[in-house]
């Protein structure tokens, strides 16, 4: 008797863990989505400026290239700067074209200085955008082989 009585508590307590369970669970899952603001340039970039008109400044050198933003930001700028200040006589300029709903700044002087391309860039991702240089050169600039790094940088406004 003892025995079928120890059988019978050990059966009840199995039955009831298993009648116990459930057919459902759930469990909590947290999700922090950062503020993502990412650029890329895409193209090889090279320039000659080697012809004037008698009695006129050199003849501008013009190259183009495009860009990619994505941001889920609010209210975001490209600026860009040189590694270096650009030699007496010489000048670089780029103009970004402007994703959806931002505002372009036109052709911009590039200097070692940062300076804004592009602003109020909001919650974008776009790619194929158009970035178009243009090397101007004066009497002044001496012959040579100008290399610079341009930095592009995409912050809050």
């Amino acid at each position: 008797m003892k025995n079928f009585f120890a059988f019978t508590l050990i059966t009840f307590a199995f039955a009831s863990t298993t009648l116990a369970q459930s057919n459902k669970s759930s469990q909590q899952v947290s999700i922090n989505v950062a503020e993502i603001s990412v650029i890329a340039v895409s193209g090889t970039i090279n320039m000659t400026i080697a012809s004037a008109t008698a009695g006129q400044a050199p003849d501008a050198a013009t190259a183009a290239a495009t860009y990619a933003v994505t941001t889920n930001g609010k209210n975001q700028k490209i600026s860009a700067q040189l590694d270096h200040k650009m030699p007496n006589g010489l000048s670089l300029f780029a103009t970004m074209a402007a994703p959806s709903k931002a505002k372009s700044a036109g052709k911009v002087e590039l200097s070692d200085k940062s300076a804004d391309l592009v602003s109020s860039i909001t919650s974008v991702n776009e790619s194929g955008l158009g970035l178009n240089y243009e090397a101007v050169a004066t009497v002044d600039a001496t012959p040579d082989n100008v290399v610079r790094t341009i930095t592009y940088t995409i912050t809050n406004n």
